[in-house]
């Protein structure tokens, strides 16, 4: 009997020391990884895109668009009617165009808009007469009624809709392409901030 209980008690012995020694560990799920936190005061270098679609009804008044053009006196401005009036034409918020406009030449006062009446800086095309071919040639629109409807023209058509393409991420990087000597993060930043900021009922947009 001693010795039965002798044997039991160096077993039992034997076990916990085996268990501390050689503790059982959990197993491991692949793919799975704690989130880990951003240091106090860590910041992205550019404010996350929220992809806004240019489509749907005007989140602006035509008296705001033309207060906008007034602001930045753009030798387009008064003509807030026409934009507006296409974008409900087009199904696409007026307010993306004009931020478009902001970007590209500070509403029409600065670059190749002064000339081409465009809201973009786009190169030559078919059925547009070509300009400043010394440096690379543009398109020039009859008229700045002209050039806002070939901008919504545009958009709709094949090139940017047809392919899918209907948020400003997915449009300017096609539209404004690095390899063109363009920055398209900085610009989707700007649009999407000066729609916020007219959305918000302001005029001046300070980036």
């Amino acid at each position: 009997m001693k010795n039965s209980l002798s044997i039991a008690g160096l077993l039992l012995i034997v076990g916990i020391l085996y268990v501390v020694m050689f503790p059982v560990k959990q197993p491991s799920q692949a793919g799975v990884h704690s989130p880990v936190a951003p240091s106090p005061g860590q910041s992205s270098h550019q404010p996350a895109s929220t992809g806004m679609s240019i489509y749907g009804s005007p989140s602006v008044s035509v008296v705001q668009i033309n207060a906008i053009l007034s602001f930045y006196s753009s030798p387009a401005q008064g003509k807030g009617q026409v934009l507006y009036n296409l974008g409900v034409k087009y199904g696409i918020d007026p307010a993306f165009p004009l931020a478009f406009f902001l970007n590209e030449s500070t509403m029409g006062t600065q670059g190749e808009a002064t000339a081409t009446l465009a809201l973009s800086n786009e190169r030559c095309i078919p059925d547009r007469l070509c300009i400043d071919q010394d440096r690379g040639g543009y398109a020039k629109m009859n008229s700045w009624e002209d050039g806002f409807e070939h901008w919504y023209q545009l958009m709709v058509g094949p090139v940017y809709k047809g392919c899918g393409l209907t948020t400003i991420e997915t449009i300017i990087p096609k539209y404004a392409p690095a390899g063109d000597n363009n920055n398209p993060g900085h610009y989707i930043y700007v649009v999407e901030s000066a729609v916020k900021i007219w959305r918000s009922g302001k005029v001046q947009v300070a980036l």
